[in-house]
């Protein structure tokens, strides 16, 4: 089968850095009316910070051709522009959506001696936060399903058709 190659949505994500913005301008605005409080500093630069992260993101993806997602036959590659990893079919016993308050995430359940070898492998940090995963969404990884060029049912359905040409008849 072909690659498929999934991008963050520009218009869902010119949404966000818009507001990053506009509350980087009602900080300088309060700041201008010598309103100058730690918590305004600090929302500042979260934002500000946020806004521009996201921009980059997206210019990274479109000039540079550097997708969110490549889905091969073989595995899901994901580049979040901190972290690059490969997601195995071979490895996974099923993917399935996940409805959260702010986000949808494509839940990844492994198979068990997977989830054990990967929580074995991990360092301290890491294996705390696949504990928080487990407790919360039911399992040790998620991919974010949010702001991209595919809808996130059709993007789970995506990654289960590609899952069941991995398993043997």
């Amino acid at each position: 089968m072909a690659e498929i190659r999934i991008y963050h949505s520009i218009w869902k994500n010119a949404a966000v850095i818009a507001v990053c913005f506009v509350f980087v301008g009602l900080g300088m605005l309060c700041l201008l009316d010598g309103k100058n409080t730690f918590i305004l500093w600090i929302s500042i630069l979260f934002f500000g910070l946020g806004g521009m992260f996201v921009a980059f993101l997206l210019f990274r993806q479109r000039l540079f051709n550097k997708p969110y997602y490549i889905i091969t036959d073989k595995y899901i590659y994901v580049d979040t522009g901190l972290k690059k990893w490969e997601v195995k079919f071979s490895d996974v016993e099923e993917f399935y959506l996940r409805k959260l308050k702010t986000s949808e995430m494509i839940v990844i359940r492994y198979k068990k001696d997977i989830e054990v070898k990967k929580m074995k492998e991990s360092s301290g940090l890491d294996r705390t936060f696949r504990k928080i995963n487990e407790k919360m969404i039911g399992s040790q990884e998620a991919l974010i399903a949010d702001d991209l060029t595919m809808s996130p049912e059709k993007l789970c359905e995506l990654f289960n058709l590609r899952l069941k040409q991995q398993i043997p008849l």
